[in-house]
């Protein structure tokens, strides 16, 4: 099998980074959010909802990518890991397309106007209703919190793998990362 066959592909790895950074930046500036006062917030809440809807658009690609073009086979490993993996990368899409569609249903509700870019309102998508934008701060914060966990979990994963059972996981899905051949 060729090593190209082995690495995902380049918009794979593109995708992956891309929504990875976008998600970390967007976990960052959620978290501080809460106690701002509310024009500071309002403005945060206008950039964040931005990128939110650029990480839901991205996460429709990426799935769209994934169910039409086959991974590389999984690297060797024990079964427990391969069931493992499977779940917290699907888990990843499932949650990462959730959290964007949450926080639009929040905003939907709100009492305030919400414009991602400062043009697509989702607060005109629903009449206000505090209960019901509560209901989805509250998922929209639990799905963060376990985005977060599992970005932690794949992290170390990936590290373990790099550097403690020394096996390509990891350089597979690095953007400039390559598959040595089994000749080198």
């Amino acid at each position: 099998m060729s090593n190209a066959r082995l690495e995902y592909d380049g918009v794979a790895k593109t995708l992956h980074w891309i929504i990875a950074v976008l998600v970390t930046l967007l976990a960052a500036l959620g978290g501080t959010m809460e106690d701002m006062p509310l024009a500071e917030k309002t403005e945060t809440v206008m950039g964040h909802s931005g990128l939110g809807t650029i990480i839901l658009v991205l996460m429709l690609v990426r799935l769209g990518w994934r169910m039409t073009h086959e991974p590389p086979p999984p690297v060797d490993m024990p079964g427990w890991q391969l069931k493992a993996s499977t779940f917290v990368h699907w888990a990843f899409y499932g949650l990462v397309l959730l959290q964007p569609i949450f926080g639009i249903a929040q905003a939907a509700f709100i009492d305030y106007p919400v414009l991602a870019f400062g043009a697509i309102d989702y607060s005109a998508l629903a009449a206000d209703n505090e209960s019901m934008a509560r209901v989805f701060h509250i998922a929209h914060s639990i799905t963060g919190k376990l985005i977060l966990a599992l970005i932690i979990v794949h992290a170390i994963a990936a590290l373990v793998h790099h550097f403690y059972q020394k096996d390509m996981v990891l350089r597979r899905m690095l953007p400039f990362g390559r598959v040595p051949s089994e000749d080198s």
